[in-house]
Order: structure tokens, then C-alpha cells, then sequence
């Protein structure tokens, strides 16, 4: 079995480097990007188990770019994770059940989205 490769977009590098140390601990693959440009990039050249979307960012809002991605031969199937601070409006929740999303509410433990993200990929804890 190939081993997993997760692609990580999040403006916070902070955020960015604890969920890629996070995912590198427990020897996974990581991509990581700080704007939505640079994750389109890497995710038109590679297949991904996994893609974890911030919400808010200020090029362009995780919503948008989950939609480009599901719109991509190479990760138009992958699962994806929105991970957002903000209250979602009915329609964003809509929208987020049209492309397959699920989302996780800020703030996040670790292990919490360790565990999100092994039950997604279906990797033992």
C-alpha cells in the first residue's frame, strides 16, 4: 500500500508547521502551503489521500478553493478537511455538503484531528 501524502493549506505558518509536525511525527507525508496559488500548484501535479483547507485566508476562502480542487482530475475525489473558526451560514454548509466536505471547528486539539484525519484515511491511531 502507498504510504498516505496530505496536502496542508493555511495562511497561519504557525498553524501550518504544528499540523505538518503533527502529521511527520506519525509518519506521514506532507505538502504544506500558505496561500490557495500554491496548493492549487502542488495539487494539479499530485494525488492526495487527504487535503486540509483553512477557511479564512485572504486570497481566497477555503470554500473556493475546495471547489477548484473538486473541479481537478488529480484530487477531484479526495477527501477533504475545511477547518474554520467562523460560524458557517446554512448556505456554506450546503455548499460544504455538495463537495463532500467535512469541517472542523477551531480551536483544534492535536489529537483531535489526528484522530479526524486517521478515521478519514482509514489509518489506525
Amino acid at each position: 500500500m502507498e504510504q498516505e501524502k496530505i496536502l496542508v493549506l493555511d495562511d497561519s505558518k504557525d498553524f501550518l508547521f504544528l499540523v505538518s509536525s503533527l502529521l511527520k511525527f506519525h509518519k506521514i507525508k506532507v505538502d504544506g502551503a500558505s496561500n490557495a496559488e500554491e496548493a492549487l500548484k502542488l495539487a494539479g501535479s499530485t494525488g492526495y489521500s487527504l487535503i486540509i483547507s483553512d477557511y479564512m485566508m485572504d486570497d481566497m476562502n477555503g470554500i473556493e478553493f475546495c471547489r477548484k480542487i473538486r473541479q481537478s482530475a488529480s484530487n477531484d475525489k479526495a477527501p477533504m478537511i475545511l477547518i474554520t473558526a467562523k460560524n458557517l451560514t446554512p448556505p456554506e454548509l450546503e455548499e460544504l455538503s455538495s463537495l463532500s466536505l467535512t469541517y472542523i471547528r477551531k480551536p483544534i486539539m492535536p489529537n483531535e484531528l489526528y484522530r479526524k484525519i486517521t478515521d478519514i484515511i482509514g489509518r489506525k491511531p
